[in-house]
């Protein structure tokens, strides 16, 4: 008898090292889904906005011929550049799948090609050379600006597709929690009815 109670509190050991297991694996699940794929989705689209930002100031900086303005749209781009790179060196820290990482290594090749240029535009604009300047935005400039915020894009959309698979597979962690759960219930309820048997046939075997 005390070998049988013995094999049901290893059994019910087993068990419970299987469901804390399990419940761990929720934990890292969830957590991989805010550090890598929640936070590092609203970094991406942080990247999306300076991106654009600096675009339109470098539109503006063509249009005006007030040099403090010029001066003011210089520093925004400049700063703007500044906040890209520490987002992306924190975006690259964080777990990445193959897709994500050339993702992001392409966007920042074409960023470089493209800041080549926009450096060019606004040192034309800056010399009174607007018209070169939007000239070669218009036909070169553009694409390269393209170029640079598709790998954005297609990064947020498998960052979508990451997370989602992270989802199910949070999910199907969870049912099986809940089966063994089920299963721990049972072997106890199980356990207690037989406990309770072999207490009564000691009692009735003592008279």
């Amino acid at each position: 008898m005390a070998g049988s109670y013995g094999l049901m509190f290893v059994f019910f050991i087993i068990l419970g090292l299987f469901s804390t297991n399990g419940f761990e694996k929720i934990l890292v699940s969830f957590r991989s889904m805010y550090e890598d794929r929640l936070v590092v989705g609203i970094d991406v689209s942080k990247l999306i906005i300076l991106v654009y930002e600096n675009r339109v100031a470098l539109e503006n900086h063509m249009t005006t011929n007030d040099i403090v303005e010029r001066k003011k749209y210089e520093s925004q781009i400049a700063l703007n550049h500044r906040k890209i790179d520490t987002l992306i060196m924190k975006i690259s820290a964080t777990y990445m799948v193959p897709e994500e990482k050339a993702d992001l290594g392409k966007f920042n090749s074409t960023l470089n090609t493209y800041k080549a240029a926009e450096q060019q535009m606004l040192q034309m604009s800056a010399q009174m050379q607007a018209d070169s300047a939007l000239h070669l935005l218009t036909h070169k400039a553009d694409v390269l600006f393209h170029n640079t915020v598709n790998p954005l894009e297609r990064l947020e959309k498998d960052q979508q597709k990451v997370g989602e698979q992270l989802y199910r597979e949070s999910l199907e962690i969870a049912h099986r929690q809940k089966v063994i759960a089920y299963v721990i219930m049972i072997a106890a309820v199980f356990s207690g009815i037989i406990f309770a048997f072999a207490l009564t046939y000691k009692k009735l075997d003592s008279y």
